[in-house]
């Protein structure tokens, strides 16, 4: 049913995305590393739901408190205008965050879903806004309507932000369930021969797909599959020290699979690998 809503915001949602891609580009490097803050690639996961839960915490409160007001709670306003400000800001800061994860959504239902939550959550902070100047101008009876009116589009939001979540895994880490076949012992996976120097190739440990890179007598291994959004490694590119997916440009540490660029908030997983009578041999994942 949402996905049937949303469909006729595709081409706004779709347009969306490509003006936040086109400014962090043009901010060159950095906007990648404001996308990098943004996407909560410091953080470990993203950021993003992090301030949502700021926002609907704050709004809720400020609900409470006037319904508090109408019932004729005395000395709740000063409160109230405060909530009402951390709120809205909150809110800003969401919107940043949300777009900023937006630009690397999958097409099709998944960002027409996706960009109807947005919009439910721009409105909600523009109602938000607008109840804080009326506050502040003592227009409390509109300030109050406005309040309760955001609140409820706000609920909305939430509950589509949830459905994308837990329909599509947005912005979850795709290896979360599946993190790969464990190798107490170094375990063969290709002949040495077979890969060629700073060539990202794929080799398989079990039903486990690897990328591996070659940089003279090291070899680096990583699963193949993006923890960002499932992209291919393995038709990735080398940058330095790490592997560029193809798909969004998250970029991972070979080492050890750190990110030191977003979108992608997770670690990839990373194995051990050498060189050893001619095969190459992996042994992990490493913890």
């Amino acid at each position: 049913m949402l996905e049937r809503w949303s469909r006729p915001l595709a081409r706004l949602s779709t347009g969306t995305a490509r003006v936040m891609d086109a400014l962090f580009r043009v901010l060159g490097r950095p906007g990648k590393l404001l996308q990098d803050f943004l996407n909560g690639a410091w953080l470990g996961h993203s950021l993003h739901p992090v301030v949502v839960d700021v926002v609907v915490g704050g709004a809720t409160a400020a609900v409470l408190l006037q319904l508090l007001s109408w019932l004729g709670v005395a000395e709740v306003r000063t409160a109230l205008l405060w909530v009402v400000g951390l709120t809205w800001l909150s809110g800003v800061s969401a919107i940043v965050t949300g777009l900023t994860d937006f630009k690397d959504t999958a097409t099709g239902d998944e960002r027409n879903v996706v960009g109807l939550h947005g919009l439910l959550n721009i409105v909600a902070t523009v109602a938000f806004v607008v109840a804080f100047v009326a506050f502040l101008a003592e227009a409390d009876g509109l300030a109050g309507w406005l309040l309760i009116g955001g609140y409820l589009v706000l609920s909305v939001g939430a509950f589509i932000g949830g459905h994308v979540v837990f329909k599509y895994g947005y912005m979850v880490n795709r290896n979360a369930f599946a993190r790969g076949r464990a190798a107490k012992e170094f375990t063969a996976v290709l002949p040495a021969a077979d890969l060629p120097e700073a060539t990202p190739m794929k080799a398989a440990l079990g039903a486990t797909t690897l990328v591996l890179v070659r940089r003279g007598d090291l070899v680096f291994a990583l699963k193949e599959t993006c923890s960002h959004a499932g992209g291919p490694l393995s038709e990735g590119t080398l940058a330095g020290d790490t592997i560029v997916c193809p798909w969004h440009a998250s970029a991972f540490r070979l080492r050890d699979g750190a990110v030191r660029h977003g979108p992608a908030a997770t670690r990839q997983v990373a194995y051990r690998a050498r060189i050893s009578d001619g095969q190459i041999e992996v042994q992990g994942p490493i913890s």
